[in-house]
C-alpha cells in the first residue's frame, strides 16, 4: 500500500477520532460552571422578577412614591392655628399681673389655594412615580442586553471550542503528513499559530463571559460568582411591529417621555399656585381678656380680621411667575425633546433589526450549506485521492468561519430586537 493511501487512512481516523473527542468535549464544556456547584439555568422574565423584587433602587423609588403621596395632605391641609399669650402688668412685680390676656386666629384658605397646593404635590407624586418606572425600565434594560450578550458569548464560545478542536485535528495530521514528507514545515508552524490564536480569542471570550454573569448576577443580588448555565440566542425574528406602530408605541409607553409629560403637569400646578398667591386669604382672631381681682373668668373678649398685603412685595411675585412660567417651557420642551430621541432610536433599532434578520437568512439559508457542501465535497475528493488534504481542512475552517458570521448576524440581530423591545416596554410589563 502507499504511503499517500497509508496518509489518508490515517487522517480519516484521526478526523473521526476528533469527532467523537468533540462531541464530548461541547458535552462537558460549561464555561461558567464552579467545579463544586451546577450552574444555575436562568430564563429572561426569572431576572426581570428577581430585579423588581430585590433591586434596592426599586424600593427606594416605591418609598419615594409613598412619600410624595403623603406630600399632598400635607399641601391640602389649612394653616396651623396660632395661640398667643400677653401678661401686662402695671408694676414690677413678675409674680402680680393686672390683665391677662389669650389670643387664638386662625387664617381661612377661602381662596382655594390649599386646594392648589393639593393638586400641586399629586402632579409631584406623579412625577416621582414616573421617575421611579424609568428606573425600573433602565435597569431591566440592562439585564436584557447583558442577558442576549451573555448568549451571544457562550455561542461563540461553543465555535470556538469547534474551531479549536478542528485546529488540533489539523496539527495532528499536518504533523503526520510531515513526518511522511507530504507537508513542508510552514504548514505545521502556520497551524500552530492559528491554534495560539484561538486559545487568546477563548480566553478573552471567558473574560467577557465572567462580566457578562456578574452583571447579571449583581442586577439580580446574587454573589457575582454565581455560575450561570450556557444561554442560547433567541431564534431571529421580524420587528413584530411596523415601524410606524413602534414609534407611536415607545411615545405611548416611554417612561422618558411620560417623566417630562408628567414633570410639564407639575409645573403648570405650581403655576396656579403662584397665581392663586396674589389672593388674600382672611385670618380671624378671638382674644379674651380677663383682669386680676375682678372676680370674672371672662372679663371681655375681642374679635378680629386681618389680611395679607402680597402687592406690598411686587418683585418676589414675579419672579415667583418667571420662574414657574420658566419651567413649564422647559417641559415642555424636554418632551418633545425625548419624543424626537425615542422616534429615532426606535427606526434605528427597527431598521437594525430588519436588515440583520435578512442578513441572518442568507446565511442560514445560502452561505453556510454552500460551505457545508463545499467541506463534504472536498472530504470525498480527499478519499478518492483526487484532492490533498490542506483543501479538506480549509473547506472545514471556511465552514467554522460562516458560523462565526452567523452568530455575529444573530447577536445584532437579538440585540437591535431587545433595544426595541426595551424602547417600546413590549416585555416589561408587570
Amino acid at each position: 500500500m502507499s504511503a499517500p493511501s497509508i496518509l489518508r487512512r490515517c487522517a480519516l481516523a484521526l478526523m473521526l477520532g476528533c469527532g467523537s473527542l468533540f462531541a464530548a468535549t461541547t458535552e462537558a464544556v460549561t464555561p461558567s460552571a464552579s467545579p463544586h456547584t451546577a450552574p444555575t439555568p436562568l430564563t429572561l422574565p426569572e431576572v426581570f422578577a428577581a430585579i423588581r423584587d430585590h433591586h434596592p433602587a426599586l424600593a427606594a423609588a416605591r418609598a419615594s412614591t409613598e412619600a410624595a403621596r403623603a406630600r399632598v395632605d400635607i399641601e391640602k391641609a389649612w394653616m396651623d392655628p396660632r395661640l398667643g399669650f400677653d401678661v401686662k402688668r402695671d408694676n414690677t412685680r413678675l409674680a402680680n399681673y393686672s390683665e391677662l390676656e389669650a389670643t387664638v386666629s386662625q387664617e381661612i384658605p377661602l381662596s382655594g389655594r390649599a386646594k392648589l397646593r393639593g393638586q400641586a404635590a399629586t402632579a409631584e407624586t406623579a412625577v416621582v412615580s414616573a421617575q421611579g418606572r424609568q428606573r425600573e425600565w433602565m435597569l431591566l434594560n440592562q439585564a436584557r442586553l447583558a442577558f442576549t450578550r451573555l448568549a451571544a458569548t457562550d455561542e461563540r464560545l461553543s465555535l470556538n471550542t469547534r474551531l479549536h478542536d478542528n485546529l488540533v485535528q489539523s496539527r495532528a495530521l499536518a504533523r503526520l503528513a510531515y513526518e511522511t514528507g507530504q507537508r513542508t514545515q510552514i504548514d505545521l508552524l502556520t497551524l500552530e499559530t492559528d491554534l495560539i490564536k484561538t486559545d487568546g480569542e477563548r480566553t478573552e471570550l471567558t473574560s467577557q463571559r465572567l462580566q457578562e454573569v456578574a452583571s447579571l448576577n449583581a442586577l439580580m443580588l446574587r454573589p457575582v460568582e454565581t455560575g450561570i448555565a450556557p444561554l442560547t440566542l433567541p431564534a431571529p425574528v421580524l420587528p413584530a411591529m411596523a415601524l410606524g406602530d413602534a414609534v407611536a408605541r415607545a411615545r405611548v409607553m416611554s417612561p422618558e417621555i411620560t417623566v417630562a409629560l408628567r414633570e410639564l403637569d407639575a409645573a403648570s400646578a405650581k403655576l396656579a399656585v403662584v397665581r392663586k398667591n396674589r389672593a388674600i386669604d382672611p385670618e380671624v382672631s378671638f382674644t379674651a381678656r380677663q383682669m386680676n381681682n375682678s372676680g370674672q373668668v371672662l372679663s371681655s373678649y375681642d374679635t378680629g380680621i386681618s389680611f395679607s398685603v402680597p402687592w406690598a412685595n411686587p418683585g418676589r411675585t414675579r419672579a415667583e411667575l418667571i420662574e414657574a412660567r420658566s419651567r413649564i417651557t422647559a417641559a415642555r420642551a424636554e418632551a418633545d425633546a425625548s419624543e424626537a430621541d425615542i422616534a429615532g432610536r426606535v427606526a434605528a433599532a427597527h431598521t437594525r433589526a430588519t436588515a440583520s434578520f435578512t442578513q441572518v437568512k442568507r446565511y442560514q439559508d445560502e452561505l453556510l450549506p454552500l460551505s457545508r457542501a463545499s467541506a463534504d465535497a472536498a472530504r470525498r475528493d480527499y478519499e478518492t485521492g483526487r484532492a490533498a488534504l490542506p483543501s479538506v481542512l480549509t473547506a472545514q475552517r471556511m465552514t467554522l468561519e460562516s458560523e462565526l458570521q452567523l452568530i455575529t448576524a444573530r447577536a445584532e440581530q437579538s440585540l437591535a430586537i431587545a433595544e426595541l423591545c426595551f424602547l417600546t416596554s413590549q416585555d416589561v410589563q408587570p
